[in-house]
């Protein structure tokens, strides 16, 4: 991700209201390695690098006097929350879907309370037993399994839109509403996006494909 947006470690960078500082750290894997294409693998590979990496990583700011106060991380990579545990630094999960989607899950093995048994096309779409992204499943299940972890979820959403299912997942585990997050402008010029790969590496990936290879991006429904 680093490379691909021509980001400077510990170099601060603006966003949103703020600034950002950036740090990086190999994953392991040769830039052409065609295991990241799998990304259920390259999930597995991300732990195994990451788990040590930013465990050094923050006991280097500890000894530039620059300690890490709290570990922030999505539930993409539950694992973060045990180097935050191994290390005695707190850590907070960031959940950018609706606390309804986050109820879903955290009641997948009982059903959610109250309600009639759902169809499939009305549980996230990750549940579903047909989803290409089981190994996403997993992983989020993951950060579940150590919800007690975490000693509060950052949800992006906010009191006035879902205050039953807010109230009711809080007793739970500790909730703090921060969104919505995409009102936040944007900076001109910003180099920060979440592409792992280089706009040019993906048209020249493209260009080696047969004729009438096409990508196709669209929405999605909050709740998937």
């Amino acid at each position: 991700m680093a490379k691909a947006n021509n980001i400077t470690d510990d170099h601060p960078i603006p966003v949103g209201d703020g600034f950002l500082q950036f740090g990086s750290f190999e994953d392991g894997w040769d830039d052409d390695d065609p295991r990241r294409a799998h990304l259920d693998q390259y999930m597995h590979q991300l732990e195994l690098a990451g788990k040590p990496a930013i465990s050094a990583m923050i006991k280097r700011y500890a000894e530039q006097n620059r300690p890490v106060s709290c570990l922030i991380n999505n539930p993409y990579i539950p694992w973060a929350s045990d180097v935050a545990e191994s290390l005695g630094i707190p850590s907070a999960m960031l959940w950018v879907q609706s606390c309804a989607c986050f109820a879903a899950y955290y009641h997948y093995k009982s059903w959610l309370p109250s309600m009639p048994l759902l169809k499939h096309d009305e549980v996230p779409s990750y549940l579903r037993p047909s989803t290409p992204f089981a190994f996403l499943r997993t992983a989020i299940l993951g950060q579940f399994k150590k919800h007690d972890k975490p000693f509060c979820v950052l949800m992006d959403t906010f009191q006035e839109l879902e205050p039953e299912i807010v109230e009711y997942m809080s007793k739970f585990c500790p909730i703090k509403t921060v969104g919505p997050l995409f009102k936040y402008p944007k900076v001109p010029n910003s180099t920060i996006r979440c592409d792992m790969m280089k706009p040019d590496d993906c048209i020249k990936w493209l260009d080696s494909k047969p004729a009438s290879s096409e990508y196709t991006s669209r929405l999605v429904p909050l709740f998937t």
